[in-house]
């Protein structure tokens, strides 16, 4: 291992058994390269990057709080990304458009080492992170409706309210939280229960649109009109409503420039 340059990385994945399964790979495919932390959510894998500046990041695209693509916004040139996704079909063929390394779920060792051969030749030659190309693919999946989140996206929701049930398009939607067995629906004119959990709503929503701002929360990022903060505690008001949503602390960095 002293004969060849130690290279570092951070890996971000929800699922704790992917990103152990992973760092296994690694250690056996690189072992010249050094893991400098791992991250289950958005906003502590942004955090690492901005701490650990590390040559590479390997970013799963559904994470609570940021997606891997909002986080590979705030990479620097300096940093290789490597997606990571369980068979979405659009965003691959994005990244193969533009050439964007990814792996897919669950991640095959044969093509973790074409992966890894191609970013220790680029690290080698100290070429600069294919960042014009991951920002152009992020921008294009951002723009079609279906391409930003695990297929199929959600786009109606059969909503129960009292002892009807109203159909919602996801637009229209504020925010979801969480009750017990049931989700809480608020819409602008009206608000009901469902039976389909965060974790599932977050698989089918665009992550772009909708951030997950609590463990019982997500909100439409449309519909925010201010941010208050008092001390450590930071809260959102939406238009057109009275209550605010309490945002959780590792939630509050989303909201920094707002």
């Amino acid at each position: 291992m002293s004969d060849f340059p130690i290279y570092t990385a951070v890996l971000a994945d929800d699922e704790p058994y992917m990103h152990a399964s992973l760092k296994d790979q690694l250690r056996d495919v690189w072992p010249n390269l050094v893991v400098r932390g791992v991250a289950e959510d958005g906003p502590s894998a942004l955090r690492l990057l901005q701490t650990h500046e590390p040559d590479v990041a390997f970013l799963d695209i559904r994470m609570p709080g940021l997606s891997g693509l909002q986080v590979a916004q705030a990479c620097r040139r300096k940093t290789h990304v490597v997606f990571v996704t369980a068979h979405d079909n659009h965003a691959v063929e994005a990244f193969e458009a533009d050439a964007i390394d990814y792996l897919l779920k669950p991640v095959e060792t044969v093509r973790l080492i074409r992966v890894v051969d191609k970013l220790r030749t680029a690290l080698a030659a100290r070429r600069p992170a294919g960042m014009d190309n991951v920002m152009a693919t992020i921008q294009r999946l951002a723009a079609a409706p279906s391409s930003a989140a695990t297929t199929p996206q959600l786009e109606w929701l059969h909503v129960g309210i009292g002892t009807q049930t109203r159909m919602i398009h996801v637009d229209d939607i504020m925010y979801f939280e969480s009750d017990a067995k049931y989700t809480r629906v608020v819409a602008a004119d009206c608000e009901g229960l469902i039976r389909t959990t965060l974790k599932e709503l977050l698989a089918q929503l665009n992550a772009i649109t909708f951030v997950q701002t609590h463990r019982g929360t997500i909100v439409n990022r449309r519909f925010i009109r201010s941010v208050h903060r008092s001390g450590d505690s930071v809260e959102l008001e939406l238009k057109g409503r009275t209550e605010r949503l309490k945002v959780s602390a590792a939630q509050q960095n989303l909201f920094r420039p707002m």
